[in-house]
């Protein structure tokens, strides 16, 4: 029995590999080797190379987005106050296309002094278990009106990450379509190119170039 051993097997894919890269940048690898295996050698090289500048852009999106979110969150977070409030209803769990609140919050009326001296009595984000005449704190603005909190640094890192993961995948998938076709195409001309050189080589070698039969020779 055959005993295959990791060392080896890496080895192997090693030499593939600088057998593709050979072929791709134009080095002779043997005498076997034809124009359409160069060209199947560049267009997987093409592939790889693609995906990884596409992995290269992503992490260049991915830290831009992340900087640019939490610039933006710092200038909310220069606007935005936490301050004392009164529950005065039950909390009801967010209309996101009433509202606009996040997934899973609660909001409930509630009243609540700011500036100083300017008592507002609005709908703002609560726990879930605040009932009427809790203490709680909430978010407003400069103004005093409610307003949602500040995005946490966890939440657009996973905002962040989501968006960039899904455009490289996006990416990913376009070359990896992009190589099999290319690929499929190459197969067709290699079998076309193998036929009309089976048929050039195919009398002389069977001998029937010769006007003999195949036993013959």
């Amino acid at each position: 029995m055959r005993t295959h051993f990791p060392g080896r097997c890496g080895n192997s894919r090693w030499r593939r590999l600088v057998l593709h890269l050979r072929l791709a940048v134009g080095a002779d690898a043997g005498p076997l080797w034809r124009p359409v295996d160069r060209s199947r050698s560049r267009a997987l090289l093409a592939a790889w190379l693609a995906v990884v500048v596409a992995a290269v852009g992503a992490g260049a999106a991915a830290l831009f987005l992340y900087w640019s979110a939490q610039a933006d969150a710092a200038r909310a977070a220069a606007r935005l106050h936490r301050v004392p409030a009164v529950v005065r209803s039950e909390p009801q769990q967010a209309d996101l296309s009433a509202s606009g609140a996040p997934a899973g919050g609660y909001r409930a009326l509630a009243t609540w002094t700011y500036p100083a001296g300017h008592t507002v009595t609005q709908e703002a984000a609560v726990p879930s278990s605040a009932g009427p005449g809790s203490q709680v704190r909430v978010w407003v603005d400069d103004e005093g009106r409610a307003a949602e909190g500040p995005r946490s640094t966890s939440d657009i890192v996973a905002t962040t990450g989501f968006v960039v993961l899904g455009g490289w995948a996006g990416a990913a998938l376009v070359c990896a379509v992009g190589y099999s076709v290319r690929r499929s195409r190459l197969q067709r001309r290699a079998e076309e190119e193998w036929q009309s050189d089976w048929a050039v080589v195919e009398p002389t070698w069977t001998g029937r170039a010769g006007g003999r039969n195949g036993s013959d020779a």
